[in-house]
């Protein structure tokens, strides 16, 4: 691992040799925001989309950046060149900055991880998987911050009920899983949650698909657990077969046709 470089305020360093001080809000408080995203064979294939949403995070979080979202787009690139990891993951991290007094703002630390990897297919990738939920909603939704302590606190938990995902329910409210977003096939018409929701990218491209009836609109968890289909969908997962959530069997347990072909399209996409 310490054979490659990370990105950190203006300088490439072997990753074995990253750091960042103590007094950076991000350690004191927890306050950065960050994007992921895939490369293949050299290339991330949706960058703008994932560089746009960490802009509006930035902006939403009021951090101040050094660079504009075409400078770190080229930053991103000569990492990803440097590297040569081939596939790949790249994170970027954008932080409240180092504070004189553990709480004001600062200028912003700017941190972008390079490392090999491999997206993993899974039994639940291709038969479907299970939910399992909780009352949460997070904090500025819109903005894609590190704050994942709901998510980490339950992860024992996810193990243990051989779930893939959390769900989030604000009262009886469909918002979003820890790490994807949650679609519901009913009468063929998609729908997945509008409002207090972080918008992925895979999202985003399923919204844009043809040939499909796609609607962004809040329902509710019974609303769910009588839907035809259920999948949910990330950078790492895809499109994501869900046969159950909690002790309940969407439908008959299967696949649907429906998230079948949204799945096919989305994983042969580029």
């Amino acid at each position: 691992m310490n054979n490659h470089f990370t990105f950190i305020n203006g300088n490439f360093v072997p990753f074995g040799q990253s750091t960042l001080h103590v007094s950076d809000l991000s350690i004191q408080r927890g306050y950065a925001v960050f994007d992921f995203f895939l490369v293949r064979n050299g290339v991330p294939p949706f960058l703008t989309f994932h560089m746009e949403r960490l802009m509006k995070s930035v902006s939403l979080l009021n951090l101040e950046i050094p660079y504009s979202q075409k400078e770190l787009s080229s930053i991103v690139l000569d990492l990803i060149k440097k590297n040569n990891h081939g596939n790949s993951s790249v994170k970027i991290i954008v932080t409240g900055g180092l504070s004189v007094d553990d709480f004001t703002l600062s200028s912003s630390s700017v941190i972008i991880i390079n490392k090999p990897f491999e997206v993993p297919i899974t039994d639940a990738t291709t038969n479907g998987g299970v939910l399992m939920t909780a009352r949460y909603q997070r904090d500025m939704p819109e903005a894609k911050t590190i704050n994942y302590i709901r998510s980490v606190r339950l992860s024992r938990q996810l193990i243990d009920s051989n779930a893939v995902e959390v769900l989030f329910l604000d009262r009886n409210w469909v918002r979003e899983c820890s790490r994807s977003n949650i679609f519901m096939v009913k009468d063929k018409v998609v729908f997945t949650p509008k409002s207090k929701i972080l918008k992925g990218v895979t999202k985003r491209r399923i919204l844009s698909l043809e040939g499909f009836e796609v609607m962004e609109k809040d329902f509710k968890f019974s609303d769910l657990l009588n839907a035809d289909e259920v999948f949910i969908s990330s950078t790492t997962k895809g499109v994501m077969p869900i046969k159950g959530i909690d002790s309940t069997v969407i439908a008959n347990g299967l696949v649907g046709p429906v998230t079948k072909a949204i799945q096919n399209i989305i994983m042969n996409s580029k």
